[in-house]
């Protein structure tokens, strides 16, 4: 049941980032990585975190992933706005002829 929970709340911040990156809401794509560096200074101040190798590149790797997802969006709805304009080009240079 644990594995299900972590698994949906992986998947619902992929779907969050990638719904906000799609809409173009930097605002919004800022929160969760903004949250995460939160997070990840909590764990620096009690102690959770060392300074071994894998404490200091996880952080950054998760950070980095979460605004590679921003960009993912962003880059799906410029190709689909690029689509609809060839398309529309298309279509008009069909009807002059």
């Amino acid at each position: 049941m644990d594995n299900l929970i972590e698994i949906l709340i992986i998947i619902a911040v992929i779907a969050i980032q990638t719904f906000s990156g799609y809409i173009g809401n930097k605002y919004l794509g800022s929160i969760l990585p903004i949250i995460f560096l939160g997070f990840i200074g909590f764990f620096l101040y009690k102690g959770a975190l060392g300074f071994n190798f894998k404490d200091i590149i996880m952080p950054f790797l998760g950070f980095f992933v979460l605004v590679m997802i921003y960009e993912g969006g962003k880059e799906t709805k410029k190709n689909k706005i690029k689509k609809e304009l060839e398309k529309m080009k298309a279509k008009d240079i069909s009807n002059k002829e």
